[in-house]
């Protein structure tokens, strides 16, 4: 019984989601993995670093823990945290390490981040 009981407290504990308070900094850098001609720098007066801003402030909560690689779309860092965006998730990474390690992942709606998106193609 103690068994059963210490496995549902694990499922509980890894269903749980995470509030974050994500900021941009004052600049983000964009990377693209097929392509280096595409990387770039967004700032408050760009389009996809305004549609980035709206999406992690009105997303804070939701957050799932994770630590698998995830491939395609585009990776932008901040002053915190590594952010990818593929056509399904936003994962975020933590670049405090010496090779960024995703941490948490949230579900991307359908059209949602399309112009961030978009900057990988």
């Amino acid at each position: 019984m103690s068994r059963i009981l210490f496995i549902l407290s694990i499922f509980l504990l890894v269903s749980c989601s995470a509030s974050l308070d994500i900021q941009l900094g004052p600049e983000v850098s964009v990377f693209h993995s097929t392509n280096n001609e595409l990387n770039k720098q967004l700032t408050p007066n760009d389009n996809e670093y305004l549609a980035l801003d709206k999406w992690l402030q009105e997303h804070n909560t939701g957050w799932h823990s994770t630590s698998g690689r995830y491939r395609g779309g585009v990776y932008l860092t901040t002053e915190n945290y590594g952010i990818q965006i593929t056509k399904t998730h936003v994962i975020l990474y933590s670049i405090k390490l010496a090779k960024p390690e995703a941490i948490y992942i949230q579900e991307l709606g359908k059209g949602e981040l399309s112009t961030v998106r978009n900057l990988g193609n």
